[in-house]
């Protein structure tokens, strides 16, 4: 059985979907610690000025102690939603399937959990719908320490393989750009996004 296990993040990157793509199972893990400098709260689109980070806002806990991922919540205090779809729909509006998701895009973000990580759950259930990933989804009881988990929910650093280019937005300007989330392939390649995926398999 080929089973993945990953930090849910936010709007999942392009190479975490590859791997989710090519798995059976996929299963959530939610018993971590939440660390800094992760796809947890923060994912990267191709704008009019180059790559851009989305940030969410959290309520920070008490320093020097090691804190749940599972407890930490989304600052609403600020209006990031409303930013980060602005963003959104900035850096897309021209892509070619753009126009074929945005109802449901706006819809999405009319309803954010509290929680960092079911809103996140929430993103990722968006994405594999739109890109027609039906694959079976369950939580972990316990704490898994996975190394490939770790490595794909992780911002800094290089990506973990180079993707096979496709038509980007502002590919001309900026040339092709990775890593990124997978909203920029769904609104770049819509229904032909899960033949992209499956041809990345042998980077895997």
């Amino acid at each position: 059985m080929n089973d993945l296990i990953i930090h849910p993040s936010y709007f999942v990157d392009v190479i975490t979907l590859i791997h989710i793509h090519h798995a059976q199972n996929i299963i959530l893990e939610q018993q971590d610690s939440y660390v800094k400098q992760t796809y947890r709260n923060r994912c990267y689109i191709a704008a009019a000025n180059g790559k851009l980070a989305l940030n969410i806002p959290i309520v920070h806990q008490k320093k020097g102690h090691s804190v749940l991922y599972s407890s930490i919540e989304i600052d609403n205090s600020q209006a990031w939603a409303s930013t980060h779809l602005k963003s959104i729909k900035s850096a897309y509006y021209s892509s070619p399937y753009f126009e074929y998701y945005q109802d449901d895009l706006e819809e999405l973000f009319k309803e954010i959990p509290s929680s960092l990580l079911e809103w996140n759950i929430k993103t990722l259930h968006f994405l594999m719908h739109h890109l027609q990933i039906d694959r079976t989804i369950n939580r972990v009881v316990n704490y898994e320490d996975n190394a490939l988990a770790k490595r794909l929910i992780t911002a800094k650093g290089d990506a973990l393989f180079q993707l096979d280019s496709y038509i980007q937005v502002f590919q001309e300007k900026h040339g092709f750009t990775q890593p990124l989330s997978g909203l920029d392939l769904l609104f770049n390649l819509g229904p032909a996004a899960g033949s992209y995926l499956k041809k990345q398999y042998h980077k895997l």
